[in-house]
């Protein structure tokens, strides 16, 4: 595999990415209790993934939030 294309996508600081992390890890934990399972009945990978995957969907939601506070000092109504 090559290496992706560094200038394609702004790295987020190392703090920032940190702390994104340890968000998904809890969210991902409470998702697995909510589902009355036990995060060891997971494979690495799975858990992996599943972090992976709330990382993207807790900065996804982050974009909309910054987005909608920035609307809401410009005085733009939008529904949040």
């Amino acid at each position: 595999m090559t290496e992706p294309d560094r200038g394609s996508k702004p790295r987020m600081p190392k703090a920032v990415r940190k702390r994104l992390r340890e968000a998904a890890v809890a969210k991902v934990r409470q998702d697995i209790i909510h589902a009355g399972r036990n995060e060891a009945e997971y494979a690495q990978e799975d858990l992996e993934y599943l972090v992976a995957e709330k990382e993207k969907e807790i900065w996804s939601g982050l974009g909309w939030k910054g987005f909608g506070i920035v609307a809401l000092l410009l005085g733009i109504n939008i529904g949040i």
